[in-house]
């Protein structure tokens, strides 16, 4: 017993001395709890990414180079537009039908909007022209192709996740 009791009285105060000196972390959420509760949706943002909705458009598929910058305009006076767009609908997304080289698209919804779409939507497009058979023959037919395309709207542009 005699080994026994010094190592008794080593050990114990050193266990003590580790067990003391460990800091508690501070209180963290207190600082940034007050910002955040007056302005949670801003915090909220860097802190995760925002969420993303995806939605789904349908209309007629149409050649965004020949659009122009419909989209703009289009946005920005849409009551004028919608009375004669509705009227003259087909008529104007004739004159801006896909063609077998049209490597840019957008899509004109039933209120007269034009959405373009981002490069990868341009490409799956591109790819569905090759797998449905309806749009090359309405392709080669200069008729409109009807749409469903379900994908983020980013500003003026929709990014597709898949086009129907």
């Amino acid at each position: 017993m005699p080994i026994r009791l010094p190592i008794y009285t080593v050990a114990v105060p050193i266990l003590a001395a580790v067990a003391f000196a460990q800091d508690t972390p501070p209180a963290q959420p207190k600082q940034p709890a007050q910002p955040a509760q007056t302005a949670a949706p801003s915090k909220a943002a860097p802190d995760r990414p925002p969420e993303v909705k995806t939605q789904t458009y349908s209309g007629t598929l149409i050649d965004a180079s020949c659009a122009g910058s419909g989209s703009a305009a289009t946005a920005k006076t849409a009551s004028p537009e919608a009375s004669t767009a509705g009227s003259a609908g087909s008529g104007a997304s004739a004159g801006c039908a896909v063609a077998a080289s049209t490597t840019q698209f957008a899509l004109k919804t039933k209120d007269g909007n034009t959405v373009r779409f981002d490069d990868v939507g341009n490409a799956r497009v591109q790819e569905a022209m090759k797998t449905h058979k309806k749009w090359s023959e309405s392709v080669s037919a200069s008729k409109a192709i009807h749409v469903k395309a379900n994908g983020v709207l980013t500003g003026d542009k929709l990014t597709v996740l898949s086009i129907d």
